[in-house]
């Protein structure tokens, strides 16, 4: 990995150079598209509204770092990208209700453009098979550094859970990673009426998911532009799971389905979306941390997911007498905090439970 790192400073320049313009934080709704139908992940391959895998990854790469909103491959002495020492693989999202992606962005931003794909399919699972959607080759590393948003559009109406793209050629070898994607995207395609002249009202989400206490916005458009009547009343139908102020701000209270409504004042017109609440995932421990020092000590920590992967970066790219710190509860104390040196670890392991 800190092969890989020293070369992506080859590249950083002539990045630099090519997207001075380049400032993306999210895929927006445009051309007719649903903005990024995967909400942003954390410190695990699953949450609550999906699960991230691959077909194998690099420490410090894992496949959720693909979807945790971070465009660029390093950041803050930190990775932020879905990497394989393979030369080929494969990168997936489930989604735990169906949808029919018809358009998918991948980001590949920063590190070495050579570990980023050349040949590739998007592909759907049918709960039997994988059906190709979008085929895509000759994508050199020249592409991506001059352009490291890219945007592939096809054909779906069918609703599929899973989704991956199936890289079947890199475009080298950089080190210890030679594959990777800093971060994907999948887009559904806004349904627009069929006849423009007729009066009508359509929503930007057919769908909205959400952890209990966030919020979102829904937009609805009348159509035709020149409608006079712009009024909308909003609804929902089961204010205890999910509320909605007439500005289309939608609160999610509970765990639960509930149906918002968008009508055009004094008319039959209406749109709906359905919201989805779910609890979030607590974040508890789940791992033995054994460090051994170089004086054959050994220091074991009971801790969580998020502790692993900060410490599993730390020690990628720290060096000397850089430490890593460790909280405690013993008693007396309110709080012990303990400090590991970099240079002084001689080995650690992870188990997981």
């Amino acid at each position: 990995m800190i092969n890989l790192f020293k070369k992506s400073f080859i590249y950083l320049a002539l990045t630099l150079l090519t997207i001075v313009s380049f400032s993306v934080e999210k895929a927006s709704a445009e051309d007719g598209y649903t903005d990024n139908l995967i909400p942003i992940m954390a410190h695990s391959d699953v949450s609550a509204f999906g699960k991230a895998s691959s077909s194998g990854n690099f420490k410090g790469t894992p496949s959720w770092k693909a979807f945790d909103g971070e465009l660029n491959y390093h950041k803050n002495s930190a990775y932020y990208a879905w990497g394989t020492e393979a030369k080929t693989g494969w990168l997936a999202y489930e989604f735990t209700s169906p949808k029919a992606v018809s358009k998918y962005v991948i980001h590949n931003n920063g590190g070495a453009p050579e570990t980023f794909p050349n040949t590739w399919t998007f592909e759907a699972w049918d709960g039997s098979d994988w059906v190709v959607l979008d085929s895509q080759s000759g994508v050199t590393a020249q592409d991506w550094v001059k352009n490291p948003q890219q945007s592939f559009t096809f054909e779906n109406t069918n609703y599929y859970n899973k989704y991956r793209v199936n890289i079947t050629l890199s475009n080298g070898a950089a080190g210890t990673v030679n594959t990777a994607i800093c971060e994907l995207q999948m887009m559904e395609k806004l349904s627009t009426p069929t006849e423009p002249d007729t009066e009508s009202i359509t929503l930007d989400k057919n769908v909205l998911e959400l952890l209990e206490g966030s919020q979102d916005k829904l937009t609805a458009t009348i159509s035709p532009e020149d409608s006079a009547n712009k009024n909308v009343i909003w609804s929902s139908s089961d204010e205890s799971i999910a509320t909605v102020d007439q500005k289309g701000n939608v609160t999610a209270i509970k765990e639960g389905e509930a149906i918002i409504t968008a009508k055009v004042e004094n008319t039959e017109l209406v749109a709906t979306a359905t919201v989805i609440v779910k609890k979030p995932i607590s974040e508890s421990s789940s791992a033995i941390l054994s460090i051994t020092l170089v004086n054959g000590i050994t220091k074991e920590y009971d801790v969580t997911s998020t502790v692993i992967d900060s410490y599993l970066n730390w020690f990628e790219s720290a060096q000397g007498t850089s430490t890593f710190k460790f909280s405690k509860t013993i008693s007396p104390y309110k709080k012990v905090t303990e400090y590991i040196v970099h240079d002084k670890i001689a080995s650690f392991e992870v188990r997981e439970y």
